[in-house]
């Protein structure tokens, strides 16, 4: 299971009741990046089984014309909990696992960069996945749809309280997520092996660390637009509400920000499992890997620019429907290049068609048809008449069932035995390709046929019109072909685990550093690493006599920048993202003055004191950096005690200024302004607030006599970069919502 976990100890802990509950604890507090990988996974494996009965139940609804076996809001609510629990609950973690299982080995680290973070960062799945599926109890699950478009999902619309459930649930794996990212970015850059450069990093590494990035940008995002939700439906805000001057617009704007980045959060992992397999089993290093890691690159960057292709039957206008559809057509390139790589890796190699590589190879072919209809949404005519079809459903379990699933198999398959020490069966694991790939193709490819004869999508049943009950009939047969196959991967997993074959530590013959320590691996990874001068360290190693050519300079000595700093500036990138979306949701109802209380019920010269205040705190924390570095004890409490004390200031300001408003009978429901305006200077204050707390533990700690030694000092370093970033973001917010007015 992990690398303190032998099958006979794990039989052991089992038998006896005391060894029982020690690893059950053992398991719950842990901070190994393996053991909390293994619980990803399982946890994805639980919720895999969760949502495939939803959307059987939901296949079995549509299988034949004019069904009832389903209520509509039932069947609503399953569409809901279906899209939900696969996306947030299956794909992200189970791709997480992977990531935090294999990448510190792949770069030869210990652990992640931050292994508490880590724990956190996991621990918020099964919570969010609880508060998810708690809504059945609490007085019925969200039937929103998972894109929850408003304002369908107001309260006006949606009183149950299952909506609130959602969007608490996923802010809450969205922060599990951007914990996860953090960390990511910090292992990479801060924690690789001597000799492991950047370029140098295996393409799983290097493409999961280009994923972090748009987490920690699309997230965000999202995260703004589930706390503007939940403001209009428990504090009567008004973002999305039009009779109250909202706009339902917005809200897609801000989903479809994260939404289209989503389908890359996905997929690169899967690109990064195939870039990894592929290779290995056709003996021959990936062709053309600069181009790899490039091209995930300039996926990364597009990614952030397309969401619009999911809008253009809103009437956007005509710029805009121009811009997203060129940006829609310019991410296929860097996603093409992926696949000739691919298939130029394959050609003239010595191929091995064992279960890993078969599901690479499913996954490439399903990828480059779900390529094809993707490209199809970039055209706006044919996009505005299939948007809402079932065209649109089987492009999506294009991408996400053929290119993810298939991927995540062969992964499953490739690395069991380096996490076990034992291999899957090799005959179970081909039934379970062949059931999945004939399932796969038959719930999926009529859907397109399905679409072009005009059959809507988010419906719950459907008239006996020509051809569409056999079709349907059809794809709902294809959902038992992908159980059986689900059912028999368990099975695979659980007799492997008990009875596999004994691996080894490099069954594959691969060449990454993972396969250089023992299957599983201890506590520590590693007890010595070879030699790495190029992409292929075990290569080098078994062929002496002919080594691949060594990349970059050939020395082991990397400076790697401190991991608390990456950390830190890795969360300053990410609150940038939430605070960007809130400063542009006030200014896009801004430019649609309404009447009521504005921004000339501001108070702005004694904005200016108080905001005065909060800039000097900038510098007196400067000033206690320099005596904490000098050691000078006395004048780092001075300093940091007064930065404390104008951090105080400034908030008792914000107080005073609501009590003001409040007063004169403006609140957050009263009316746009009010509610934009509560919103970001409310979400800026409780920033300074963790700030402070974050300040009065070091002060506590600086008393005691704690940073004697200079041990805290990057920590503390760390909670500056964060407090310079609240002051920064303040400049923006008087900018924007004090100063601007003035001006116009």
């Amino acid at each position: 299971m992990n690398g303190t976990t032998t099958i006979a100890e794990f039989r052991d802990a089992v038998l006896d009741p005391a060894k029982r509950a020690h690893y059950r604890l053992a398991w719950i507090s842990t901070v190994d990046h393996k053991r909390i990988a293994v619980l990803y996974m399982l946890t994805a494996l639980v919720f895999f089984v969760i949502g495939g009965a939803e959307a059987l139940f939901i296949r079995l609804q549509l299988i034949v014309p004019n069904n009832h076996f389903l209520q509509p809001e039932t069947f609503n609510q399953l569409f809901t909990m279906h899209g939900t629990t696969m996306i947030f609950l299956v794909v992200m973690p189970v791709v997480f696992g992977l990531a935090n299982y294999v990448l510190p080995l792949q770069i030869g680290a210990r652990d992640m960069a931050f292994p508490r973070l880590n724990a956190f960062g996991f621990w918020c799945v099964p919570f969010g996945g609880i508060l998810l599926h708690f809504s059945v109890l609490a007085g019925g699950a969200p039937a929103v749809g998972w894109f929850s478009y408003a304002p369908l999902s107001e309260t006006p619309y949606s009183s149950s309280p299952g909506a609130d459930y959602w969007a608490a649930a996923l802010f809450v794996l969205g922060i599990g997520s951007i914990s996860f990212a953090i960390n990511t970015i910090a292992t990479v850059i801060s924690l690789r092996g001597p000799g492991m450069t950047m370029r140098r990093l295996p393409l799983f590494t290097w493409i999961n660390f280009v994923n972090a990035f748009i987490i920690i940008f699309a997230l965000p995002v999202l995260n703004a637009g589930l706390a503007m939700l939940l403001i209009d439906r428990q504090l009567q805000g008004h973002f999305f509400l039009p009779f109250r001057g909202g706009s339902p617009v917005l809200w897609q704007h801000i989903f479809w920000a994260f939404g289209h980045p989503e389908v890359y959060i996905m997929a690169l992992p899967a690109f990064a499992i195939v870039s990894e397999i592929i290779p290995v089993f056709s003996r021959k290093p990936i062709f053309g890997y600069e181009f790899v890691a490039a091209s995930s690159v300039a996926i990364a960057v597009l990614s952030l620019g397309v969401w619009g292709h999911h809008m253009f039957t809103v009437g956007m206008g005509r710029p805009l429907d121009v811009f997203f559809a060129i940006s829609s057509m310019l991410i296929a390139i860097p996603t093409g290049v992926k696949v000739l790589n691919w298939t130029a890796t394959m050609l003239g190699g010595r191929i091995r068609f064992q279960v890993p590589m078969l599901f690479c190879i499913a996954f490439l072919i399903q990828f480059l048809l779900a390529g094809i209809t993707g490209i199809s949404h970039a055209v706006v005519p044919l996009d505005w008449q299939t948007k809402n079809s079932y065209f649109l459903v089987a492009h999506f379990h294009f991408v996400a069932v053929g290119a993810i699933v298939f991927a995540v198999f062969g992964a499953i398959q490739y690395w069991f035995p380096k996490m076990t020490g034992r291999m899957m069966s090799e005959p179970l694991g081909k039934w379970s390709f062949w059931l999945m790939v004939i399932g796969f193709n038959m719930t999926f490819v009529i859907q397109h046929v399905l679409g072009l004869l005009g059959m809507p999508r988010r419906i719950y049943t459907y008239p006996d019109l020509p051809n569409w009950g056999w079709m349907n009939m059809l794809s709902t047969a294809g959902v038992f072909f992908m159980s059986a196959a689900a059912l028999i991967l368990v099975w695979n997993l659980i007799s492997s685990f008990f009875r596999g074959k004994i691996a080894g530590d490099n069954p594959w013959d691969a060449w990454t550093l993972e396969w250089a320590t023992t299957s599983p691996p201890p506590h520590e990874n590693f007890v010595a690493l070879p030699p790495i001068r190029t992409r292929r360290p075990l290569w080098d190693l078994a062929n002496p006599d002919r080594p691949d050519p060594i990349v970059g300079e050939n020395s082991a000595a990397v400076t790697l920048p401190n991991h608390n700093k990456i950390g830190i500036l890795s969360f300053i990138l990410s609150e940038t993202g939430f605070f960007g979306a809130l400063i542009l949701a006030y200014l896009y109802f801004y430019a649609r003055p309404e009447a009521g209380p504005g921004p000339k019920e501001l108070d702005v010269p004694r904005t200016l004191v108080f905001s005065v205040c909060l800039f000097a705190s900038s510098f007196t924390f400067w000033r206690s950096e320099v005596a904490l570095t000098k050691q000078r004890r006395g004048s780092m409490l001075g300093w940091l005690a007064l930065t404390i004390l104008l951090g105080g200031i400034f908030l008792v300001g914000q107080g005073t200024e609501y009590w003001k408003l409040f007063q004169t009978g403006v609140d957050l429901s009263t009316n746009m302004f009010s509610t934009t305006f509560f919103t970001l200077t409310g979400f800026h204050g409780l920033h300074v607030l963790l700030g402070l707390i974050a300040l009065l533990i070091f002060l506590w700690a600086a008393w005691e006599g704690d940073f004697a030694s200079g041990r805290r000092e990057s920590a503390f370093k760390s909670v500056g970069y964060y407090w310079h970033f609240v002051d920064v973001v303040w400049v923006f917010v008087l900018l924007t919502v004090y100063i601007l007015p003035l001006v116009r």
